[in-house]
């Protein structure tokens, strides 16, 4: 090239853009073409060929099942006793909870007030008037909120995530009868909460306590000596 630094670019370019198959691209989608036939045959429609791409590049597949991230929605599935069973008390004292909260209300909220509503429930916040509520914060990773009947008998009910209620009850609501929380009754929680948590389910616990704090003098500190009535699984 005689010291012709850009003759010798031009040429490099030259060899570089011989080298490379003219067929690269016929080739490339054959390869993606393949790929999709090989998963259709595990039963996965591939509707985007550069898909195939993008999954040889995973690690972890995280899915949405539920439409929780894509349609921005969660669904009450069940509300149960602490035996597992289907209890429409456990769901009263959620309605409860979620209706009179003044915080944002989150897709839990949302879920446990429309789940109310299919069941005739929306109404019984008209027997109900808040008193006072405990937001919920990260920390505690639960809410309270304080309600009176219609004869003033007041009580504190407090929904969270399953490790933090069990933290604050002494007691539950076992076979019928209030019991103290023992390790046998504990490992059972734990054991029916971690089954529903493998069917991709969120657990959260539903606790109450009769006649709380007076109005301005309700703190975090009442969250304690509770009684747990119950579980609501959410998908």
């Amino acid at each position: 090239t005689k010291g012709d630094w850009m003759e010798a670019f031009l040429f490099a370019l030259s060899i570089a853009v011989g080298l490379t198959p003219e067929m690269l691209p016929m080739i490339v989608s054959a390869n993606l073409a393949k790929g999709a036939v090989s998963m259709s045959k595990k039963k996965v429609i591939v509707k985007d060929l550069n898909a195939i791409q993008n999954f040889g590049g995973m690690d972890v597949l995280c899915t949405d099942k539920t439409g929780t991230l894509t349609q921005d929605k969660v669904v009450l599935e069940y509300s149960l006793d602490i035996e597992g069973n289907e209890d429409s008390r456990v769901l009263r004292h959620a309605f409860l909870n979620s209706y009179h909260q003044t915080g944002l209300k989150n897709l839990m909220d949302i879920a446990i007030v429309n789940h109310a509503n299919e069941k005739d429930m929306i109404e019984l916040w008209k027997d109900y008037k808040k008193v006072d509520e405990i937001p919920f914060d990260f920390s505690r990773r639960r809410m309270s909120v304080v309600v009176e009947d219609k004869y003033g008998k007041t009580q504190l009910i407090t929904k969270g995530a399953i490790e933090e209620m069990i933290s604050v009850c002494s007691h539950v609501e076992y076979k019928g009868k209030i019991e103290p929380i023992t390790e046998k009754i504990k490992d059972e929680i734990l054991e029916t909460v971690a089954g529903y948590n493998r069917e991709g389910m969120r657990i959260f616990g539903i606790a109450q306590k009769n006649k709380p704090s007076k109005v301005g003098e309700l703190s975090v500190k009442e969250e304690a000596d509770m009684v747990l009535i119950g579980y609501l699984a959410f998908l």
